[in-house]
């Protein structure tokens, strides 16, 4: 008797937990990959988008025929005299680019991964696929910021669209990886460690801008701030192409996948006779129709399925509009750069990490809708406390929301100004114009004369180059309902300076916590969403129930991003989206309310299912 040729992933029935590793790097390259692409796209489009005479003039046009627009924009705290004052159209534009990936994910990777099932190579099934994606993909990532620098939006879009259909060509296959080089006894055991991969490569992508910026900074002089940071971002990305090169070396050099076609022709050799063949199929589906008639699901159920598969499309509406645009929220409102933001995100990812095991066995202990509704309390509790401690600090600085966002928006064009200014002298940081000191010059406060030399010069010098200061100066303080003159705008600049960044401080601080929670609150709904919607579809419906949750995951995932860039537009800022998604996490408690099936089932009747199947 021939002995059992065992599995890359297997060694004496065990898993092997380095050769699963290694199987893993695949998934960690196309990790990394998406850990960098949300936070840092958004900012690329946001500029380009920002900047493109051909989206201001679409905007100027919706202005101009939907005149109500511009006054829902002023009632919102804009000031729609300003230049480009008044609804912008580039919110809405970055979150339908946003969804592309999504939607090529909908239509290409089953397609990609049919066809990777079809593959008969010396390289195997999926390696091939891996082979000519992940340098591909990582090319198409290295050019994307520097297309963008040069300020091409066209052609950075094309790379965009490229590189998001290329991962689809390769995404799947290296997904199916795992499971054709290890036993079906053991595949949760190696899913884990693959999902563990998976995750260092989100870890190593969210601290990638943390780790440019720090080199950039000692290696230039030139320290990393909100108006040049978009200069490290090649560097960024050219870490997460490099990750990508060696992920697909090790999967191509260290992971052994059978020579397909010798598998395809030992396929054929063993295979029936035709009409043998077709009378067996034939049965089969017999069988398979009659066992579809008695597995059907009641009314009941299915309307348990239903508002499962609803809650699930408005928690990812929720969850998807936070990771797409939490970078530009970073930036608007707590004046973070996006490496600052990218870090915040990995502490959010730490925390789920860490919950994991115990959002399981809190699954298991009291069920997983309970646990899931736990979650999203948690989730709606945090987000509500923020906007309430934020609403309460600029309520007693005098600032209503609308007006905190404008002013702040004029104060950051205040400060992007002189740090423009700074980057584009090349100052190196002993002569770089600090706020608060060019603040105390315009006060007449006392300076020694060298700073005094520095900043009327720099008055001088950025007056005549086109910064006025004068005109946002009194655009913000219009906020405060103050008459400005130009001999006031110094105590002006103060106290826009002290009030906001007071309340900015404090926002800065809350955001932790807000983080923390919400990772350990992300965990215990997202270990158990999945099992629940299986439970109702029972033990034989696996695979069917597993499209169902992917297909209302996916579909929240293309329509959030276009539904909050209208809520974004409209509203004219980020700051929106601490009630976007509270109001869809929400919606999402008030469906999973009305399930009441998909509670584990016994192992007993599991066990029992499975002995009846194999009689």
């Amino acid at each position: 008797m021939e002995e059992k040729k065992e599995l890359f992933c297997e060694k004496n029935g065990k898993l092997n937990y380095w050769h699963t590793i290694l199987t893993g790097f695949g998934f960690l390259a196309s990790s990394i990959a998406w850990a960098i692409y949300d936070p840092y796209i958004t900012k690329i489009l946001n500029h380009l988008l920002g900047n493109s005479s051909v989206v201001a003039q679409w905007s100027a046009k919706l202005n101009e025929s939907l005149p109500f627009l511009a006054r829902f924009a002023a009632a919102q705290g804009e000031d729609v005299n300003l230049v480009g004052g008044g609804i912008t159209l580039v919110p809405l534009f970055i979150g339908i680019i946003m969804t592309f990936d999504n939607i090529f994910g909908v239509i290409f990777q089953p397609t990609f991964g049919k066809l990777s099932d079809r593959c008969h190579s010396r390289l195997g099934k999926r390696r091939p696929f891996i082979a000519f994606g992940a340098p591909v993909c990582a090319v198409l990532f290295a050019l994307i910021p520097i297309c963008a620098l040069r300020g091409s939006l066209p052609v950075t879009m094309l790379c965009i669209i490229l590189f998001v259909f290329v991962m689809s060509l390769w995404r799947a296959p290296v997904v199916a990886l795992m499971p054709d080089l290890t036993p079906p006894a053991l595949r949760s055991e190696g899913n884990a460690i693959i999902n563990l991969m998976g995750g260092l490569g989100s870890l190593i992508g969210m601290i990638a801008g943390t780790i440019v910026t720090l080199v950039y900074t000692a290696v230039t002089g030139i320290e990393v701030n909100a108006a040049n940071e978009e200069r490290t971002y090649p560097y960024v990305f050219l870490i997460g192409s490099v990750v990508m090169i060696i992920g697909m070396l090790v999967v191509l050099l260290k992971v052994k996948e059978p020579d397909s076609r010798i598998a395809a022709l030992a396929e054929q050799n063993m295979q029936m006779d035709a009409a043998a063949r077709r009378a067996a199929e034939k049965e089969a589906k017999r069988r398979e129709k009659a066992e579809r008639r008695a597995q059907k699901l009641s009314g009941a159920e299915r309307k348990s399925l239903i508002f499962m598969l609803m809650g699930l499309f408005f928690l990812f509406c929720g969850s998807n509009a936070i990771q797409t645009f939490f970078s530009l929220f970073a930036a608007e409102i707590l004046h973070m750069e996006t490496s600052q933001a990218t870090i915040l995100m990995a502490i959010f990812a730490v925390c789920s990490a860490a919950a994991a095991l115990p959002a399981g066995k809190l699954g298991t202990k009291f069920g997983r809708k309970k646990t899931i509704l736990a979650g999203l309390a948690v989730f709606i509790l945090a987000f509500v406390v923020f906007f309430g401690i934020f609403n309460m600090l600029i309520a007693q600085d005098g600032f209503s929301v609308g007006s905190f966002n404008s002013t702040n928006k004029v104060y950051t064009n205040v400060v992007d100004q002189i740090d423009t200014y700074n980057d584009a002298h090349s100052l190196k940081d002993d002569a770089l114009v600090e706020m608060d000191s060019y603040i105390a010059y315009l006060n007449g406060e006392s300076l020694s004369a060298a700073e005094t030399a520095k900043y009327q010069a720099f008055d001088e010098e950025i007056t005549a180059e086109g910064f006025d200061f004068t005109a946002v100066v009194n655009a913000a303080n219009a906020q405060f309902d103050l008459q400005l003159t130009e001999a006031d705008r110094g105590q002006a600049l103060e106290a826009i300076n002290t009030s906001l960044n007071d309340v900015i401080d404090i926002l800065k601080i809350l955001i932790y916590p807000v983080l923390v929670l919400g990772g350990a609150a992300n965990m215990l709904i997202t270990v158990n969403t999945l099992p629940l919607v299986l439970e109702i579809g029972g033990v034989e419906k696996v695979g069917t129930f597993t499209g169902y949750y992917y297909t209302a995951t996916f579909s929240a995932q293309i329509a959030s991003p276009i539904v909050y860039g209208i809520v974004a537009m409209l509203s004219g800022t980020y700051l929106s989206l601490f009630y976007y998604s509270p109001i869809a996490f929400v919606l999402s408690v008030l469906c999973i309310l009305v399930v009441r099936h998909g509670e584990a089932i016994p192992q007993e009747v599991v066990k029992q299912v499975e002995v009846e199947n194999a009689d």
